[in-house]
């Protein structure tokens, strides 16, 4: 054969166009190979978190809002604030911090509220939460003591059936009842809200102390309980703020007493405000065999004093 007939040998190596086609290919084909593996791992870990609720109490559709609202002013102008939530008929108000001094009792009602807001459904629908953490913002902000500017234990400035002007310990109840603009925001708050409860938290002491009437005291040993605060029934202050809630409504009212001023103990009422906002009941479980009128040692007069 002619060496010029000889047929054309084809290149060997393909061209450099060719080759970064396929590794283009080689690319697209690897991102859809990863693409299709993530689908169903994103399906699993959702499937996974959702098999973690309990089938038995789904969480609500229903979105609470958290609304904070100025209810008054103090003396010296400042607002006093606090929160509504939920939009249930049983209305339990907190507060804390009527006495300036008593920090952790704010800061306690502060981490309650948190708490709400990152897990809503842990609030039955059936109730709603008034919450003031400061009611005493200029003790609260200038004080060191119990008093507010005007020098008014406002925790014996509400008209109770036996109201008078000095307390026990000595402080000054005020000229009158109600004669404090903070002991008024707490009066008008009880008037639109038409509360069945109410709890108010002080320091310190590590108890928890009723009122008079049967829930009062059904509620205080149930508190009693879940914290490992002591029940204690012995004080009859004149002029407190829960002693004329009870006799003006016939709610409940008791007194939560932290450990110390300036500690919030959460860790400690967090499970028992959890079971609180979250039970259909007023009281979650009702205690039985509870004894009558049972009362923890304490110094006379105790060095919160009210």
């Amino acid at each position: 054969m002619d060496a010029s007939e000889e047929p054309k040998q084809a290149n060997r190596y393909p061209a450099p166009a060719a080759i970064g086609v396929m590794f283009a290919l080689i690319f697209i084909a690897g991102l859809v190979f990863i693409f299709m593996l993530a689908l169903p791992m994103r399906v699993t870990v959702e499937s996974q978190q959702l098999a973690i609720l309990p089938s038995a109490q789904p969480i609500p559709e229903k979105e609470y809002t958290i609304k904070k609202i100025v209810f008054g002013y103090s003396k010296k102008g400042r607002p006093i604030e606090g929160y509504e939530i939920g939009s249930g008929d049983r209305v339990l108000f907190l507060h804390g911090a009527i006495h300036g001094k008593e920090m952790g009792s704010a800061m306690l009602l502060r981490e309650l509220v948190l708490e709400i807001a990152a897990n809503p459904h842990i609030l039955t629908p059936s109730k709603k939460l008034v919450i003031i953490p400061i009611v005493n913002p200029d003790g609260y902000y200038d004080r060191t003591d119990k008093l507010n500017a005007n020098g008014v234990n406002l925790n014996l400035n509400f008209p109770t059936a036996d109201w008078q002007t000095y307390g026990p310990e000595g402080t000054f109840a005020g000229t009158e009842p109600f004669s404090e603009t903070e002991s008024r925001v707490l009066r008008d708050v009880v008037a639109q809200y038409k509360p069945d409860t109410m709890i108010a938290y002080h320091s310190f002491g590590a108890l928890v102390s009723p009122e008079m009437v049967t829930s009062s005291r059904e509620l205080a040993r149930w508190y009693a309980e879940k914290t490992g605060y002591t029940y204690y029934d012995i004080w009859d202050y004149p002029g407190t703020a829960t002693k004329w809630f009870e006799e003006s409504t016939e709610g409940a009212a008791i007194t939560v007493e932290l450990t110390k001023d300036l500690f919030s103990d959460w860790d400690i009422n967090k499970e028992a405000l959890r079971e609180l906002i979250g039970s259909e009941a007023l009281i979650p479980t009702v205690l039985q065999d509870s004894p009558e009128g049972s009362a923890a040692p304490s110094p006379a007069p105790h060095p919160y004093g009210f």
